[in-house]
C-alpha cells in the first residue's frame, strides 16, 4: 500500500463533502461500508444501492465494471478507501470511518446503517454449504449488522434475512451455538416486524428449536418447539398436519431430558395427528411407532415396545419391500428388543436379517453396514459366543474406516469395544492396520488417564 498522508479530520470531512457533491453513488458506498466491519466489501456491495442505476442486476457485467470504478475512482483518489481491483473488494479507512461516524446524526446513522444492511442482504447467499467460504468471508459484517441490530434496534426485513441465512450457514459448519445465537436475534427481528402471531415466527421457532437440540442446549430446545406447536395451534386448524413434525420433535427432546411421560403424551399427540391425515399404512406413521417404541424401552416397557415396533416393520415392508434402509432399521430395533426381553434367538435372527438388508441397500464400506455388524458382534459377545464375535467386529471396524476414516469419533467409541472383545478372548488384532488403531487408541486412553 501507497504511504498515505496524514490529515486531520476537518481535510477527511472536506474530502467526503467533495465526494457527496461529485459523485453520489460513491458517497453512498462510502457511508454504507463504514457502518459495517472494518474488512473488505466487494465491489457488488458498492453497487446494490436500492433504486440507482448502478445496480449490477440492471446492467449487463462489462457495464458493472465500468460502473464499480467510476464508484471507486472518487473514493480511491482521496484517500478514502483502500480499493483492490484483482480481487474487486475495498475497505474504508480506519481514520476516515472514524471521522465519517462521529459526523452522522442518530437519525443519519440508523438511516445508513438500514442502507449498508440492505446491500450486504444483497450480496449475502442463501444458506447453502457450498456457499459458506463466501459467507465465512461476509462473517465480521454480518457481525456487524447483529450488532446494528442490537444498539440501534434495526429491526427491517434485510436484517432478518441476513442473521437468518448466516445462522443456517453456521448450522451447516456445525457451529451450533453461534448459529443459535444469530437465529435468536433474527427471531427478535422478525417478531418486531411482523408480531408474535404471524405463521413465520412459528417457521422461526421450528429453526431455532432445531439448531438448540443440535447444540444440546435441551431446555431451550424443548421451549422452542413448544412455543412453536403453541403458535401453530393458533393458526391452523385442529390437528393439521403441519404439526406433526414438531409434535415429535419435541417428543424426542422431552424424552432426551428425562421427561417421558411429557414425551409419550407428545408422541401419541403426533400419531394421532399422522393418523388422521395418512391413514393407518403409511411410512410416517412407522416412523412414529418407531420413535415411541424407543421411548418404551427408555421407560422401561419392552412388551410395548416390541409391539410398535413390529407395527412399524410391517408398515415400511409393506410400503418399500424387503430390503429397504427402513427395514433393516426396523429391524436392528426388533433385535435390541428381543434381547432385552430375553428372546436370544428372535433378536440373532433381526440383527442378521439387517445386516443383509443393510449390505444389499447400501455394501460392504457403509456407516450403517459397520453398525449392523458391530451390533450383532456385540450381541454374540454377550451370548458368550466371543470368538464368533471378533471377526465381525473386525469387519465392522474396517467398514467404519473404510467410510469414516481413523479419526473420527464413531471409530474411537468402536475401537474402546473391539479392544474389551480381545481382553476377553486373550487375542490380538488379525491386520496390521486394526493393531496400529488398537495400540493408538491405547496410547490415547492411557495418555487421558495420567
Amino acid at each position: 500500500m501507497n504511504q498515505r498522508t496524514t490529515r486531520p479530520p476537518e481535510a477527511i470531512l472536506a474530502a467526503i463533502r467533495e465526494v457527496e457533491q461529485e459523485a453520489p453513488g460513491g458517497a453512498e458506498a462510502l457511508f454504507m461500508a463504514a457502518m459495517l466491519a472494518p474488512s473488505p466489501l466487494p465491489y457488488d456491495f458498492a453497487l446494490s444501492v436500492e433504486g440507482t442505476p448502478h445496480n449490477p442486476s440492471l446492467i449487463n457485467p462489462a457495464a458493472a465494471f465500468f460502473a464499480a470504478t467510476a464508484t471507486m475512482d472518487p473514493l480511491v483518489t482521496r484517500e478514502l478507501v483502500e480499493a483492490d481491483p484483482d480481487e474487486r473488494t475495498y475497505a474504508v479507512f480506519p481514520e476516515v470511518r472514524e471521522v465519517l461516524l462521529g459526523s452522522l446524526s442518530d437519525e443519519d446513522r440508523l438511516e445508513w446503517a438500514g442502507r449498508a444492511v440492505y446491500g450486504l442482504n444483497l450480496v449475502l447467499p442463501d444458506a447453502e454449504p457450498e456457499q459458506w467460504p463466501v459467507v465465512e468471508w461476509l462473517m465480521p459484517h454480518i457481525h456487524a449488522c447483529r450488532e446494528l441490530v442490537s444498539t440501534l434496534g434495526l429491526n427491517s426485513p434485510a436484517a432478518n434475512r441476513v442473521l437468518h441465512q448466516a445462522g443456517f450457514s453456521l448450522y451447516h459448519q456445525g457451529r451450533h451455538r453461534e448459529s443459535a445465537e444469530l437465529l435468536d436475534m433474527a427471531l427478535a427481528v422478525d417478531v418486531a416486524l411482523k408480531g408474535k402471531g404471524h405463521p413465520d415466527i412459528a417457521e422461526d421457532l421450528e429453526g431455532l428449536g432445531t439448531v438448540l437440540w443440535a447444540a444440546g442446549d435441551l431446555p431451550r430446545a424443548e421451549a422452542a418447539f413448544a412455543g412453536c406447536l403453541e403458535l401453530q395451534k393458533e393458526i391452523f386448524t385442529q390437528d393439521n398436519a403441519v404439526t406433526a413434525p414438531i409434535l415429535n420433535s419435541l417428543a424426542v427432546v422431552r424424552q432426551a431430558l428425562g421427561r417421558f411421560e411429557l414425551a409419550e403424551e407428545s408422541f401419541l399427540d403426533c400419531l394421532r395427528v399422522l393418523t388422521s391425515t395418512h391413514g393407518e399404512g403409511h411410512p410416517v406413521i412407522a416412523s412414529c411407532l418407531n420413535n415411541l417404541a424407543l421411548l418404551y424401552e427408555a421407560m422401561g416397557r419392552p412388551a410395548d415396545a416390541l409391539r410398535l415396533a413390529e407395527r412399524s416393520l410391517e408398515i415400511n415392508r409393506a410400503h418399500y419391500g424387503e430390503t429397504h434402509p427402513e427395514v433393516a432399521a426396523d429391524l436392528n430395533t426388533l433385535a435390541l428388543l428381543c434381547d432385552a426381553l430375553g428372546d436370544t434367538e428372535g433378536a440373532e435372527a433381526r440383527f442378521r436379517e439387517s445386516l443383509a438388508v443393510r449390505r444389499a441397500a447400501f455394501g460392504p464400506d457403509h456407516p450403517e453396514t459397520a453398525q449392523s455388524l458391530c451390533n450383532l458382534a456385540l450381541f454374540l459377545d454377550g451370548a458368550g459366543r466371543t470368538d464368533e464375535a471378533v471377526p465381525l467386529y473386525e469387519e465392522g471396524l474396517n467398514a467404519y474406516e473404510a467410510a469414516l476414516g481413523p479419526a473420527h469419533p464413531l471409530m474411537e467409541s468402536a475401537l474402546d469395544n473391539y479392544l474389551k472383545l480381545l481382553e476377553r478372548t486373550g487375542g490380538r488384532p488379525r491386520s496390521d492396520r486394526l493393531r496400529a488403531l488398537a495400540e493408538a487408541t491405547l496410547r490415547e486412553i492411557v495418555g487421558r488417564a495420567e
